[in-house]
């Protein structure tokens, strides 16, 4: 890099720091996402918006790590083998709205003149809700009992690995899509089955062995172990791009094989990191949102929004009745709205792909957008009603007070 290259680089890092540390604190005060402010920061200072940034290709790195670190610490977080423990209303709740969402807004999207492909990826995008800004809206609203809370958070985690296996598929869709010969799809199978082989054989039998080895070796501080774990990590990241595939699968695979303590350790050390590169990641896809393509696509994407918020709502409840949460079942709705990190992954998938890249980005943006905010007004709307016991309770205790303090007034006098 020359002198004026760093200097770019440096002004468009920190300018995109202060504006996301200027909204997000913004809407810290009016109680709404954070994220929602970030993605609102980089539309502004970006070339659509203002212009303060104009090198795509930063933005376009400082996206690629948000994504690695991101999707390599959600697998983290998660154990395959707990998977067998979560409970049936879960799966059914997770089965149900992602079907009903998914289907919805791919027949909406072709009826409004999308084609297959276009639709398809349409609905990935709009398919997931977002585990992060779910959780930090139901923590502040506390709207839902622990154990429903439980279950829409272990249905979003499910949604998670759906879209992770859809993320395999889509590079296939794309290449039917374009009618590539039928012996280069299956090359691609192929491809994304080696990649989970080698990841699956990797993780499971290889990388545990390896940190354990370096972490007794390195007692005292553990940051060997730590850079070795990170670093298988960003290689099947790497390797996942080479065979074709979206860098965030190779990621969250390898993080997925990383359990136990090791996992634990790994994610505290690495968790500093992933929060500054998620700031940086949300930034960055704001500063790609054209909001112009609005007025050139209005409804295709006025059409996907629409039916990707119903969809998922309609979806939801419908789920929830039929898991036996029929009373939270609104509530339930509301509280799974919000999209965020994988809509942006799939949108950054599909126009890499070249697909549908005009409206991709404008429904990912908007859509996190506009789920966080209706998400975050209506949890904290529909509050959980009291039961018909708890005012009866109450108000029989009251007369029971008023009784002893009549016979005590008589007794006295």
């Amino acid at each position: 890099m020359t002198a004026s290259a760093d200097f770019s680089f440096l002004f468009d890092l920190g300018l995109a720091v202060f504006a996301a540390l200027g909204f997000s604190y913004l809407f810290s005060k009016i109680k709404q996402p954070v994220v929602v402010g970030q993605l609102i920061a980089g539309i502004i200072i970006g070339p659509f918006g203002l212009g303060l940034i104009q090198n795509l290709n930063t933005i376009d790195l400082l996206a690629s790590l948000g994504i690695i670190l991101l999707l390599f610490t959600v697998g983290l977080e998660l154990d395959p083998l707990e998977i067998r423990k979560i409970g049936p209303d879960s799966f059914i709740l997770a089965i149900v709205e992602l079907a009903v969402t998914f289907v919805l807004v791919t027949l909406v999207g072709l009826a409004v003149g999308l084609t297959q492909i276009e639709a398809v990826f349409a609905a990935a995008v709009v398919a997931t809700t977002s585990t992060a800004i779910m959780s930090k809206i139901l923590l502040e609203t506390k709207s839902l009992t622990p154990k429903e809370s439980h279950t829409v958070v272990t249905a979003s985690i499910i949604e998670d690995f759906a879209t992770v296996f859809m993320l395999l598929l889509l590079p296939g869709l794309a290449a039917a899509s374009n009618q590539v010969p039928p012996q280069d799809i299956i090359f691609l199978a192929l491809k994304g089955a080696l990649l989970v082989g080698i990841i699956f054989f990797f993780g499971w039998r290889i990388a545990p062995w390896l940190i354990d080895r370096i972490s007794r070796a390195d007692q005292e501080y553990r940051e060997t172990a730590f850079l070795l774990a990170l670093s298988f990590g960003f290689a099947f990241a790497l390797i996942s791009s080479y065979l074709g595939f979206s860098p965030a699968v190779g990621a969250f695979l390898m993080g997925l094989m990383i359990r136990g303590p090791q996992a634990q350790f790994v994610k505290e050390k690495v968790g500093p990191i992933k929060d500054l590169f998620i700031v940086l990641f949300f930034v960055s896809m704001g500063t790609l949102i054209n909001i112009g393509a609005l007025l050139t696509v209005t409804l295709p994407i006025i059409a996907v929004l629409t039916i990707a918020i119903f969809g998922k709502f309609l979806g939801c409840w419908a789920g929830a009745r039929l898991s036996g949460a029929k009373d939270e079942a609104t509530r339930v709705g509301l509280s799974m709205l919000p999209r965020g990190e994988f809509s942006f992954i799939v949108a950054q998938e599909g126009t890499g792909l070249g697909v549908a890249a005009q409206i991709l980005y404008p429904v990912a943006g908007l859509a996190t957008l506009i789920s966080s905010i209706l998400s975050s007004i209506g949890l904290r709307v529909f509050k959980p009603k009291t039961t018909s016991r708890s005012p009866k309770v109450k108000i029989s205790q009251r007369l029971r007070q008023l009784g002893r303090s009549r016979n005590s007034s008589r007794e006295k006098n």
